[in-house]
């Protein structure tokens, strides 16, 4: 949890004041006349891309602070499903792999709250910050009601996908332990919790990241991430590597992925792009590569594509070579992948 002196104008996304709504009227609350009270109507028609400010929620929750529990954010998760973020659900809920789902929540979490980062680490953590106005820093129940509100809500949108008995390998939370609800938080995670660290975050073990998720789908994840790509674009700064990597969806299967073709759909210069990538931590070959991967997963399973013509969308120079990465991509090669995308060699 972040403060800042000079806050900008965050916003969060509808469907987050809608689940806060709901979640006050299980205290007893008129949820959204308390919303009201501070400036956020959800009792108009909301749009899919309907945004209300940070600073008007965090001053709804603050006024009614007393009337809350520490379970407030467990509960909050209860009434957030994935249709709640539209295309933003959709997106993470096809998400073919738990590293894939955690490498997108990564890339936009912009679209559900412009004050929040997340970043998904080598240490297979998940972590998460959230960026709040000064006055409000001092208030630490509020600061465990919205850790706790994220941590339970990625846990409910990954259990949807994998199984509902899903549990991280640990959680970690900046506030103490909330005395005489450990218990309770201990039954909705299923792990040990770690508690006054330095950072909230949600543990995986190495081994579950890339076991393929029952429901995912790899060509409506796709088409849901340019979506919200899109979405983002209308409000908001698009971050140069999701920038380049959406130029390589679109310059893949027409043949034209070369770095100098990317740098040109970005109006940019063919060495600026280099170096800017490099600073981001990344290279245009790490983007190529990430993206072939997700094409040939969702190509894959289309029975009007051969694997020939896959190879050739892909812009592999022969079907061997294409077959020796998808199996590296997934332990299989693309017959047995197309046979069954959910068993494990």
């Amino acid at each position: 949890m972040e403060d800042t002196a000079d806050l900008p104008p965050f916003t969060s996304y509808i469907g987050n004041a809608l689940g806060i709504a709901k979640t006050l009227n299980a205290y007893g609350l008129d949820g959204a006349a308390v919303l009201a009270e501070a400036g956020v109507d959800v009792n108009l028609a909301p749009t899919f891309d309907a945004r209300v400010s940070v600073s008007l929620i965090h001053e709804a929750i603050i006024r009614h602070i007393d009337d809350l529990d520490p379970l407030f954010g467990l509960k909050f998760a209860k009434y957030i499903n994935p249709i709640n973020y539209h295309a933003f659900g959709v997106m993470l809920t096809s998400s073919t792999t738990l590293r894939a789902f955690c490498q997108r929540l990564q890339r936009y979490y912009a679209y559900v709250n412009t004050g929040d980062r997340v970043v998904f680490n080598d240490s297979c953590e998940l972590q998460w910050s959230h960026i709040i106005p000064r006055e409000f820093v001092c208030q630490p129940l509020e600061i465990l009601l919205h850790e706790s509100a994220w941590a339970a809500t990625m846990l409910k949108m990954i259990r949807t996908v994998s199984s509902p008995s899903f549990a991280p390998r640990h959680v970690c939370f900046s506030f103490s332990e909330p005395e005489g609800y450990g218990k309770e938080f201990v039954k909705y995670f299923g792990c040990p919790i770690e508690y006054g660290t330095s950072k909230t975050a949600l543990c995986f073990a190495e081994e579950d990241l890339d076991l393929s998720l029952p429901g995912g789908n790899a060509e409506l994840a796709r088409h849901s991430e340019k979506l919200v790509y899109d979405y983002l674009k209308t409000f908001t700064r698009v971050e140069l590597v999701n920038a380049a990597r959406m130029s390589l969806f679109e310059l893949l299967p027409c043949g034209g992925s070369s770095l100098a073709s990317v740098a040109a759909s970005l109006e940019m210069e063919e060495d600026d792009l280099a170096s800017q990538l490099t600073v981001r931590g990344t290279s245009y070959q790490q983007l190529l590569g990430g993206c072939r991967r997700e094409l040939a997963e969702e190509y894959i399973l289309r029975s009007d594509l051969s694997v020939n013509q896959i190879t050739y969308m892909l812009g592999f120079s022969d079907s061997s070579n294409f077959a020796r990465s998808f199996r590296r991509w997934t332990g299989k090669s693309p017959s047995d992948f197309r046979q069954d995308p959910h068993i494990a060699c």
